[in-house]
């Protein structure tokens, strides 16, 4: 009996496994197939983000890269008439080399900017990665020099310097010989000075590039934070009266007016211009001055004779920064100028690191300084020309 049962066992157990060894086989083959359709995702997923990579660094340009902003066309026939007679030069820009060229010419049709002033660049600005640090500027200067010989109609080039480099006054008169029309300096910034130069502004060896610049009367762009190196550089200011300096962004100094107002009160030949540069600071300036655009205003007006237009975007081929992003952002400075309210377009908002973009309401609504013909025409075109010729 027990062996009638065994195989009757075994003989259900045959007949079932061929069944078994089919279900398990189809497991097998439904995982494979698994596994397979997860490392295509994860392949696909890869490729996708190296083609996204190496086109933000510049290539596989896109047809969407060269449209202008939607605001171009919905501009009114007014504005733009009136922006005509300006003439409007952008004094404080930034770009990496010729190939930039031909979308910049398009972006300064787009925002009817008659002029562009280009900035001597170290590598570290165009990346934003300490580890290049101030290197590679001198091949910058030449890159600005020749586009401006190219296109003079367009371009003025400022080449830099790097005020530990023994032969920088030499390197100075070579580039000014070339074509620059000026010198930008970066050592008044404090990132530069902490993590590069760590030499304060009127260090002996940077005394006789002053002395140089004025007696040549070349203009310095300088980017001076006002709030660490004053005494700095009022005592540079106060040793060299006659000479011509523009310290970009308010001097960084849009937080306290008084201190901005005495600096351009005391020394006559002291400028500054209105950018702000990176879309994090650029918000955060036009807030304040949105709170304060009474004071503002008084204050531009006053000083209509001491401030230039400017944008600081670093034009690179990071394809985030399109044409239209370029005009957005050159549109929003003119919004700022010239409109009492104005709001922001999204691509300035994507721009912005994720902290300031947390902190930020892209719906606010601006007051903006409204400022009449007279102010703006000085600001956006008689300064530059003064300071940096025709």
């Amino acid at each position: 009996m027990i062996l009638v049962a065994y195989s009757e066992y075994l003989k259900g157990r045959l007949e079932r496994m061929p069944q078994q060894k089919t279900i398990v086989t189809e497991i097998v083959k439904k995982s494979k197939k698994s596994d397979l359709w997860f490392y295509i995702v994860i392949i696909v997923l890869l490729v996708a983000m190296l083609l996204w990579y190496i086109r933000q660094m510049g290539y596989l340009p896109l047809w969407i890269d060269n449209q202008p902003s939607t605001l171009i066309a919905e501009m009114d026939p007014a504005t733009r008439e009136r922006r005509a007679d300006f003439k409007i030069i952008n004094a404080h820009e930034h770009v990496q080399s010729f190939s930039n060229i031909p979308l910049l010419l398009k972006m300064m049709e787009d925002c009817q900017i008659e002029k562009m002033i280009m900035l001597g660049t170290s590598k570290f600005t165009f990346y934003l990665n300490p580890k290049y640090g101030f290197s590679e500027y001198d091949k910058n200067n030449e890159e600005i020099i020749n586009i401006s010989k190219k296109y003079p109609d367009k371009f003025i080039a400022l080449c830099t310097i790097d005020p530990r480099d023994e032969d920088k006054l030499e390197k100075l008169i070579k580039f000014i010989a070339d074509g620059a029309k000026g010198l930008k300096l970066y050592n008044g910034h404090g990132y530069f000075y902490d993590n590069f130069f760590h030499l304060p502004l009127d260090d002996p060896g940077m005394m006789e590039v002053y002395q140089y610049c004025e007696e040549q009367e070349i203009p310095i762009l300088y980017h001076i934070n006002s709030g660490r190196f004053l005494d700095q550089m009022e005592r540079v200011l106060q040793a060299f009266p006659d000479l011509v300096v523009v310290a970009p962004h308010f001097i960084l100094t849009s937080r306290n007016l008084t201190l901005l107002s005495r600096l351009l009160d005391i020394y006559p030949n002291l400028y500054t211009d209105i950018s702000f540069g990176h879309p994090d600071f650029q918000v955060a300036g036009f807030k304040r001055i949105s709170y304060n655009a009474v004071a503002f205003r008084e204050f531009m007006q006053k000083y209509r004779d001491r401030i230039n237009f400017g944008t600081d975007i670093v034009i690179t081929s990071y394809r985030a920064k399109s044409r239209s992003y370029i005009d957005d952002i050159t549109l929003s400075y003119f919004d700022m100028l010239e409109k009492e309210e104005f709001t922001l377009p999204d691509s300035i908002y994507k721009m912005m690191g994720k902290k300031a973009r947390e902190q930020t309401d892209p719906n606010t609504v601006y007051r903006g300084l409204n400022l009449d013909d007279e102010t703006l025409r000085m600001i956006y075109h008689d300064n530059a020309e003064r300071i940096f010729g025709k």
